[in-house]
């Protein structure tokens, strides 16, 4: 970091134009070359210290500052600007022991303390940073510079309740710099203060109404404190003052879709893609609304531009493929359930999509393969039980199919599924007085197996009067 901003000298308040610079410096060169004892003009001297400085000429700057100590060794501001040059030139050690040396000489001297904190921070010393920042700020208590560099370490260093009592004092101090409130807005979100992050955004939409990045971040935190129409209204206003800004228009679609205002949501989506045509986030959402709406061919095309723009996502290959099993497209639905567990096969949801499909087809062997990958990553996972054993059932391997089912029912002991599959099992094994205390628990849990048992096995009819309980 290069900071001049603790040396308040007038000069480096207006930056000259760079030719006007060269100019200035050659002015001063070869008045220095010129003029006999040209050292004890300081004035133009620190001039042309100034000017290297600001035209980044550290080595020029070093050479003559070092002159001036020559001539003038107790002199405090000489071993400061020193120090800032070495610091700028990244000599941060030397750097240091020129602060030091004008510390000796002035304890008191705000701006030495300052620019050490700098140089401190440079090395990555965050704590004595802090500590030299403090030393100045004891000493000029109302300088708006340490306490915003303060406020800048302590937030970097992540120490965000300090940060929020220094941008206190700062807000005190310049109670109309919006810079700080919205600073103190971050400080705020990062130790879950919604409420007076808010307030903090506020306070800066009162002194600019017309900053779109604070209506945005407001809508945001609205959101996080579930004011879901109120953050929309945010990030319309951030909208109406930047209509390309990507973010409030994502986030407004995502809103929309909590809310199920689907045609809203699709047509911020697309009002991403007019700024973004590339937006793979607008494309998959725009896939996902339409399937949400049963437009599954709609869905794919969309998913199919994302994919074109990222290839490997498996989430995509995943909701395509969900697509094409709702159309009935078990062939093209497997191939895309097969990419996304290859791009990552760590998660049981895409294991289980697989398998369902490979079922559903009649590869059983394959299926089998895939309920197991599943299992292994999510073995209490009382569906994927069920799956294996209705596997096991459609291979014959009865006895596995029957303890699969266990399996689900001591993880989910009020789940329907595997009780149905239970009693299924000893009614055709024309055990019917078991198979009775199993479709009765399940029939007791989810009434709509009544008419999947009534559909199935409409010869044993005749039972339900028995198994029911009315």
């Amino acid at each position: 970091m290069n900071y001049h901003d603790f040396d308040d000298r007038e000069e480096f308040e207006e930056q000259p134009e760079k030719e006007n610079l060269q100019d200035k410096i050659k002015q001063y060169e070869e008045f220095l070359k010129e003029s006999e004892g040209a050292y004890v003009h300081t004035e133009i001297v620190e001039e042309l210290i100034d000017l290297y400085m600001l035209s980044g000429q550290y080595e020029k700057a070093l050479f003559h500052v070092q002159k001036l100590i020559e001539l003038f060794p107790y002199t405090v501001e000489y071993w400061l600007r020193r120090g800032i040059i070495l610091n700028n030139m990244s000599e941060y050690e030397k750097a240091l022991l020129s602060f030091h040396k004008a510390l000796m000489l002035n304890p008191n001297e705000a701006d030495t303390w300052a620019n050490m904190a700098i140089t401190f921070e440079n090395l990555d010393k965050t704590e004595e940073a802090l500590e030299c920042i403090d030393r100045a700020i004891e000493i000029q208590p109302m300088n708006t510079d340490f306490l915003r560099f303060k406020a800048d370490l302590l937030e970097k260093s992540e120490n965000y309740n300090k940060a929020i009592e220094t941008l206190k004092k700062l807000s005190e101090i310049e109670p109309n710099d919006k810079e700080t409130f919205f600073k103190l807005s971050i400080c705020y979100e990062k130790v879950g203060d919604i409420d007076s992050q808010i307030e903090s955004l506020e306070r800066c939409i009162e002194l600019d109404p017309y900053d779109s990045q604070v209506w945005y971040k407001k809508g945001v935190a609205l959101a996080k404190k579930n004011q879901i129409v109120k953050a929309i209204e945010s990030l319309d206003m951030a909208l109406v003052i930047k209509d390309d800004h990507t973010e409030a228009l994502e986030k407004k679609a995502e809103l929309l879709l909590t809310l199920g205002r689907y045609p809203e949501a699709m047509e911020t989506f697309r009002q991403i893609l007019i700024y973004q045509p590339n937006s793979e986030l607008a494309l998959f959402y725009l896939g996902n609304i339409n399937a949400k709406l049963g437009q599954y061919r709609e869905a794919i095309k969309y998913y199919n531009q994302a994919l074109k723009i990222n290839p490997t996502n498996y989430v995509t290959y995943y909701a395509r493929g969900n697509c094409y099993e709702a159309l009935g497209n078990y062939k093209k639905a497997l191939a895309d359930y097969t990419t996304a567990v290859n791009f990552n096969p760590k998660i049981p949801e895409l294991w289980e999509a697989k398998a369902d499909v490979e079922y559903e087809i009649g590869r059983f062997s394959e299926a089998l393969s895939s309920y197991m990958m599943a299992l292994k990553l999510d073995e209490r996972n009382p569906e994927l039980w069920v799956g294996v054993g209705l596997v096991y059932f459609e291979l014959g391997r009865y006895q596995e199919a029957a303890q699969s089912f266990f399996n689900a029912i001591r993880i989910k002991p009020d789940f329907a599924d595997p009780y149905y599959e239970i009693g299924r099992l000893f009614l055709m094994a024309d055990m019917i007085d078991e198979a009775g205390k199993y479709f009765t628990k399940a029939f007791e849990l989810d009434e709509s197996k009544i008419d999947d048992f009534e559909y199935e096995f409409p010869r044993y009819k005749r039972y339900l009067k028995k198994w029911v309980k009315r």
